[in-house]
């Protein structure tokens, strides 16, 4: 199949030979964004799986040492975790006397919280949208060449003056080398696209969970009573 795939594309004229190889490119800065990311999204996971568990085993522990609190392992939930710390020290520097925090402070921690979220969502969404724009473009790319193609063929018969099959298969065949091309760079960039996606919104509701279970901690140990 791959021969005869090849030996068809060598049948086609210039511009399907550049869209074949354009696609080829394409393909493989594809597969290249699905396996960065692939093992970047695994080891943010298994980081903040870590985390995780030891914010499980110690909670309290972890929230009342904001102010002495060491460097985390480098993953979402750390940097939510980060800037939670961070503007709790904030918040326990302005307050006077030994009153615990109000609903005000507390709302702006949750505020300081859900920026971090966001911010690293859009840092795990990196490069899955040029992963979008290859899945909705390969397709009309290898289609433009298939019609590039189409007309040639038809022009060529009219030239010659011959309208038998066995004089426009060839060319329709070399024709529609683009399509398949563009259609073998989309589906797999489709799936890669898809599957990265359901890992990153994983990773959003981990974070937006462990974010709940902080602020809770944060109310029961430093809120008003």
């Amino acid at each position: 199949m791959g021969t005869g795939f090849l030996a068809t594309v060598g049948q086609s004229g210039a511009v399907g030979k550049t869209i074949v190889f354009f696609l080829f490119v394409v393909s493989v800065y594809a597969w290249a964004i699905i396996l960065f990311k692939y093992l970047t999204l695994k080891r943010a996971e298994a980081r903040s799986q870590r985390l995780l568990k030891k914010f499980h085993e110690s909670p309290d522990g972890m929230v009342n040492h904001y102010s002495d609190r060491t460097n985390f392992e480098s993953s979402p939930v750390a940097s939510v975790l980060n800037a939670g710390l961070e503007q709790l020290a904030l918040v326990m520097q302005g307050r006077s006397g030994a009153r615990g925090l109000s609903i005000v402070q507390i709302d702006g921690l949750d505020r300081s919280l859900g920026r971090a979220i966001s911010e690293q969502v859009l840092e795990l969404r990196k490069y899955l949208i040029t992963l979008a724009t290859i899945v909705g473009a390969a397709p009309f790319i290898g289609l433009f060449g298939t019609v590039w193609g189409i007309m040639k063929a038809f022009t060529a018969m009219y030239v010659t003056g011959s309208a038998s099959i066995s004089s426009v298969a060839p060319g329709i065949s070399a024709a529609l080398t683009t399509t398949v091309a563009g259609l073998a760079v989309a589906i797999p960039a489709l799936a890669g696209y898809n599957y990265l996606m359901n890992r990153v919104r994983t990773l959003t509701t981990t974070m937006e969970n462990f974010s709940s279970e902080f602020l809770s901690t944060v109310e029961r140990n430093l809120g008003e009573r």
